[in-house]
């Protein structure tokens, strides 16, 4: 039986995961300072992720790789490194362009599939299946809001990633150009207004060059002034290369806390693409929702695992939405702790060829 590593493994994501895999693989997972007691089918060890020798064990007694220890942009490189040294596949919730192309040496030697979470993973996935709806695909516009308690790591990566290259913000993509807009979206959502503005993640553009859309955005919502304050003096922290930037993190995560005191917690995405289905121009929309966003992020992770080891991929840098076959996780979804509805509407009729222009 084939044997998934999850670094990480008693972590809000990692857990997740191990929930998910457990029965149909054998699994080994990882703990820091969570103890738990290893089960049938998966085995607890204690692990420093900063001990080579601890982690190249590790490494060498599985056939594919989860890294879920911690802020992917501080250690990523480091486990996907080992993990490609023992030719084991690499997979990572997080470790969009940053981590590209700091493996840029590897590729071609080892497998990594990147961006296997919540935002971007799920939200790419969506984009994909709704672009293959169409005959032809013309645009796509999608939008993501959290409302929970987020915890250190995910903070970690958000600043980090964002310092790398996440995304062009205030843009959207239209014909092949960045274009600028400055502009706020308000839309409600579960009884709250949410303001919303255009920010291109490297994601969507990438899905908008690949079908060669028209137009695509992404909206991104807004943590609210004192928030973006206070991530703003993180990232002053981090680069001024001061370990103070902790200290700032545990105060958004505490602002976080004081704000959903009494709320529900979820997480919502939702994507709405239009093109040609036939000689009808249609509108797909695309939504997923869960309670917890790490749900999510476990889910992509989980599936990127199954279709790796269900039909091994060359060496290179891939990434979890083109992996996936989401056929399979639409299949799967009673048992998954997540809601996803796909509709479509047609808006018009196109003409029909034979007629001419300037017949009646």
């Amino acid at each position: 039986m084939h044997r998934i590593g999850v670094l990480g493994g008693t972590g809000e994501i990692g857990s997740r995961i191990v929930n998910l895999l457990k029965g149909e693989y054998s699994l080994m997972a990882s703990y820091h300072s969570q103890s738990r007691p290893s089960a049938a089918g998966c085995e607890y060890v204690k692990l420093d992720i900063a001990d080579a020798e601890q982690l190249q064990h590790f490494c060498r007694q599985c056939h594919v790789l989860i890294n879920c220890a911690g802020a992917s942009f501080l250690n990523g490189e480091k486990v996907a490194r080992m993990a490609a040294h023992w030719q084991i596949p690499y997979i990572d919730p997080s470790g969009e362009a940053f981590l590209e192309e700091r493996l840029e040496d590897r590729k071609d030697k080892a497998v990594f599939v990147l961006s296997a979470g919540y935002f971007p993973g799920m939200s790419g996935l969506l984009m994909r299946h709704v672009c293959e709806s169409f005959d032809t695909p013309e645009t796509i516009s999608g939008l993501s809001v959290s409302e929970e308690i987020p915890s250190m790591s995910a903070i970690e990566d958000f600043i980090l990633t964002n310092l790398s290259g996440f995304g062009t913000a205030l843009s959207y993509y239209d014909h092949g150009a960045v274009v600028r807009d400055e502009g706020e979206r308000l839309e409600r959502i579960r009884g709250r207004e949410f303001r919303f503005q255009n920010y291109l993640t490297v994601e969507t553009a990438r899905v908008a060059q690949h079908y060669g859309l028209k137009e695509a955005h992404w909206y991104h919502s807004s943590f609210g002034d004192q928030v973006i304050r206070k991530l703003q003096e993180a990232v002053i922290q981090y680069k001024l290369e001061r370990a103070g930037y902790k200290s700032i993190v545990r105060e958004v995560i505490e602002i976080f806390r004081q704000t959903m005191a009494g709320r529900e917690s979820f997480s919502y995405t939702r994507i709405e693409g239009q093109g040609l289905l036939g000689k009808e121009r249609t509108l797909m929309t695309a939504e997923v929702s869960s309670d917890c966003s790490s749900e999510i992020s476990a889910i992509i992770a989980a599936y990127a695992a199954k279709a790796v080891l269900a039909k091994p991929l060359p060496p290179g840098i891939h990434y979890a939405m083109d992996i996936i076959n989401m056929e399979e996780i639409l299949k799967d979804l009673a048992e998954l702790k997540a809601e996803i509805r796909i509709s479509k509407v047609v808006l018009e009729q196109e003409v029909d060829d034979e007629y001419e222009e300037g017949e009646l």
